[in-house]
């Protein structure tokens, strides 16, 4: 729950501050996205992690608040639409990429899985750790990610 907190603080203040190993490459289609329709969720851990990236660089809210979650389900079921749209607005802007690696993947105490995930953005390239949470339907959802560490790529102007 700190974590959740401590995650959703960086958040609010990333909003307060804004001014106006696999390769794997982004072209999922919104069908082929986890999180989309009436499933929500990822079948594994890993697929979570990279439905979350594709709507990430898709910027598709829906497919995020379908596979953002904890281990009650996505997170969409617990926030108000605004609430909800507004944090996924500020994990899209963190989760900006050309490209990214997963190049971890370790078990968390619970059941739970660590996924480190090396993002590209232009020349720059910065790894983030991503908890990753099974639901008890036996969905995945990622619960959240080390904003912190990607501070240069939420913050790098276009």
């Amino acid at each position: 729950m700190k974590k959740l907190v401590a995650t959703l603080a960086l958040l609010a203040l990333l909003a307060a501050c804004h001014s106006t190993s696999t390769t794997t490459t982004t072209s999922a289609t919104p069908a082929a996205t986890p999180g989309t329709g009436s499933v929500s969720g990822a079948t594994d851990a890993l697929s979570a992690v990279k439905g979350f990236m594709a709507a990430a660089k898709q910027q598709d809210l829906q497919a995020i608040g379908g596979i953002w979650g904890d281990a009650d389900g996505p997170a969409r079921e617990r926030f108000s639409r605004e609430e909800l749209e507004k944090r996924e607005l500020i994990m899209m802007r963190c989760l900006r990429h050309d490209r990214y690696d997963i190049v971890g993947d370790a078990p968390n105490p619970g059941g739970a899985r660590s996924i480190v995930v090396s993002l590209s953005l232009g020349e720059l390239t910065r790894s983030a750790n991503f908890e990753v949470v099974r639901a008890p339907t036996n969905r995945w959802y990622v619960h959240a990610f080390d904003m912190a560490a990607l501070q240069d790529i939420c913050s790098h102007r276009a």
